[in-house]
């Protein structure tokens, strides 16, 4: 297999080996600190891997990795909603939830439909590749497909790109109004690189619309695949000015030391503002419970309530003696401890009862409970019983 370093390859090749640096780097980070950087690092996975299968077929040496024959179009389609999924759990502060896997029935329904492909020897997909490699387009056709017609696939996956990037930049513009009064910090930061992303992303689908159904096919074709090595190489290196993303540094302790160095901000802060905090406190935290939500962040609360994370972190320090996650995780042992008391619960586990209360696994449950009770979640309970 001959490789010419041409400018051409040099981008396939950066852009791969970047893509996946920064992918792992993601993953590896997130499930330290940002669970949602490990979907941030999946979608630089695939994106590379793609690439790869991109360069296979425009240079011919698709010949050389028959195993990878109808894969690269079951990863970009499972990809596509997987954007919109990273970009919806950093707004909304929330996990995935169960019906999220129906955004995956294109790719599923893909898989399925070629899966009599899959199951063929090397030998004989080498063949299906030497009859198509030559013409890119009809490489790219999906001839062996057992539902739909020929070239239903490539329009479908374009298709979906348009229908996935309308919303994710609805949410990013909504988001980026609610958050106009920061000027700088974490959601700042993120916001100026999703916007980037969102940007070039425009290339994977324009082109194609442009060129495959108004001029040349063929220039379609090529136009949207090279893009992509050049989109996840540009995106890749601009985390790298973007650390507070790539690394998922700990945002509650850079809320923390931003509130100190501006602490003086309080004094500035009437008792009439107090006031409202405190009665927009009471409500989401009394009233409304949002503590229940798992993964609720102080971010989460300063959209609910409208006041900067910062003064909020401010105001719990100096006013309530407290910080956020101490503040959230003693509503949450209340709350528990009233479910318990309750007796309508005494069929969970308490993982279950935990969960109800929002915490995320039963290891903060039980750190949490501790703290505040200053006794084990089970050594309550048995109290309760004598």
């Amino acid at each position: 297999m001959e490789i010419a370093l041409d400018w051409k390859n040099l981008i396939y090749f950066n852009s791969q080996l970047i893509g996946y640096l920064v992918g792992l780097v993601l993953i590896l980070y997130g499930y330290r600190k940002n669970k949602s950087n490990m979907l941030l690092g999946f979608i630089f996975l695939v994106f590379s891997f793609v690439s790869f299968v991109s360069w296979l077929i425009f240079t011919g040496n698709f010949i050389h990795f028959p195993a990878l024959y109808r894969i690269g179009n079951f990863f970009a389609l499972l990809i596509i909603p997987v954007i919109y999924l990273y970009i919806r759990t950093v707004i909304k502060n929330n996990s995935l939830k169960l019906w999220d896997l129906l955004h995956f029935l294109p790719a599923l329904i893909f898989f399925v439909d070629h899966w009599p492909v899959y199951l063929m020897d090397n030998a004989f997909k080498l063949d299906l590749i030497k009859q198509e490699i030559a013409d890119p387009i009809l490489f790219t056709q999906y001839n062996q497909s057992r539902f739909f017609s020929i070239n239903f696939y490539t329009p479908l996956r374009t298709f979906m790109l348009v229908i996935y990037w309308i919303p994710s930049v609805k949410l990013v513009m909504d988001h980026s109004k609610k958050r106009k009064e920061e000027k700088s910090g974490f959601g700042s930061k993120w916001l100026v690189w999703i916007k980037i992303f969102l940007g070039f992303e425009v290339l994977l689908f324009l082109p194609f619309l442009l060129f495959f159904w108004l001029v040349d096919p063929l220039l379609g074709f090529q136009l949207s695949h090279s893009t992509l090595a050049l989109i996840t190489l540009i995106t890749a290196i601009s985390l790298l000015f973007f650390p507070d993303i790539l690394y998922g540094l700990d945002r509650e302790k850079y809320e923390l030391q931003k509130s100190k160095s501006k602490s003086d901000k309080i004094e500035n802060l009437s008792e009439h503002k107090i006031k409202e905090i405190e009665v927009k406190l009471d409500k989401i935290l009394n009233d409304e419970k949002k503590f229940l939500q798992r993964g609720y962040s102080i971010h989460s609360l300063s959209e609910d309530i409208g006041i900067p994370s910062y003064l909020l972190t401010i105001y719990l320090n100096q006013r309530q003696q407290t910080n956020f996650s101490d503040l959230i995780n003693q509503k949450r042992v209340e709350e528990c401890c009233q479910l318990i008391a309750s007796g309508k619960y005494n069929h969970l586990s308490l993982l279950g009862i935990a969960e109800l209360s929002g915490f995320n696994n039963r290891n903060s449950f039980t750190q949490a409970f501790q703290k505040f009770k200053n006794v084990s979640p089970s050594a309550y309970i048995k109290s309760l019983k004598v």
